[in-house]
């Protein structure tokens, strides 16, 4: 049996990204979460770098990143490649115009030239202040994750700040009735949802960056249930990582990842799961 480093080094084309399978093409979102799977791994140093590599060759004009290095429409994935290169020691001129790209990005509410000239007209509403999958469009909780993934830690512009401070209300006042989160923008649509494990996981790793005294039991709780039900690889995944990062366990969770991976070393012939999968098995993001 292979292990899941084989068959991740294996499956990284030859310009350097990944695709979410072996040969298809590479795309920013795998491309970076495999990165965070083996960057402490000896034996994938150089995937490592042509990785890395591939992430700024990839970086469009205006600083941010679209889905692969021929979409022109940078969005949501600039937060995955900022949350890579964090790890990298070539990242300077290019983190700083991604940092700023996703600090003034548009929402539906608020325009890049409002947000630059600190106009924040809605400036309670946190909806209008978080961020959405692309420039101009409505918020919700999974970009707003992965944007305060990849700010926390840097220094920041006074717009930045007061976006990352809103997250953290956004993600109090979008909270499940059982704890969790799910797709966001609840309140809103005065819809009951239930807690999504990927989802909650990603809030999770954000808070317990940001401000860990957001998180409640409840979270935690409602996170484990849903892994006990949903056995996806991703959900279990996820899950079990956004546990372990609050010192929390699930030995069911785990040996469900340990039972499913194939002798290829991957989980389900996926990039992406099979990054998450290791990164579980380690425990830290």
């Amino acid at each position: 049996m292979f292990s899941s480093i084989d068959y991740l080094t294996s499956a990284q084309n030859e310009a350097g990204g990944w695709g979410y399978s072996a040969g298809q093409k590479s795309v920013v979102e795998p491309t970076a979460a495999v990165l965070l799977a083996i960057r402490d791994e000896e034996k994938a140093i150089d995937s490592f770098d042509k990785g890395i590599s591939w992430l700024l060759s990839s970086q469009n004009q205006d600083g941010g990143w679209g889905i692969h290095e021929n979409d022109p429409q940078s969005g949501w994935h600039t937060a995955w490649a900022l949350i890579a290169l964090k790890k990298s020691k070539l990242r300077i001129d290019s983190f700083i115009r991604g940092i700023e790209w996703l600090s003034f990005v548009s929402t539906n509410l608020i325009t890049e030239a409002e947000f630059k000239d600190q106009n924040l007209s809605f400036s309670d509403n946190v909806w209008a202040r978080v961020w959405p999958w692309l420039p101009g469009q409505g918020s919700w909780i999974e970009p707003t994750a992965l944007a305060v993934l990849a700010l926390e830690g840097s220094v920041l512009s006074s717009v930045a700040s007061i976006r990352m401070n809103a997250a953290i209300e956004y993600f109090r006042k979008n909270r499940t009735p059982v704890g969790g989160w799910d797709f966001g923008n609840a309140g809103p649509y005065e819809t009951i949802v239930l807690p999504h494990a990927y989802r909650t996981s990603l809030v999770l790793l954000a808070l317990s960056k940001v401000n860990p005294n957001e998180i409640i039991p409840e979270d935690l709780s409602a996170l484990s249930s849903e892994i006990n039900q949903d056995l996806s690889i991703l959900s279990v995944s996820s899950g079990l990582l956004g546990l372990r990062t609050m010192g929390k366990d699930n030995v069911d969770a785990y040996a469900q990842i340990v039972d499913n991976q194939l002798p290829n070393g991957s989980w389900n012939n996926n990039t992406f799961f099979t990054a998450w999968a290791m990164m579980a098995q380690r425990g830290y993001f």
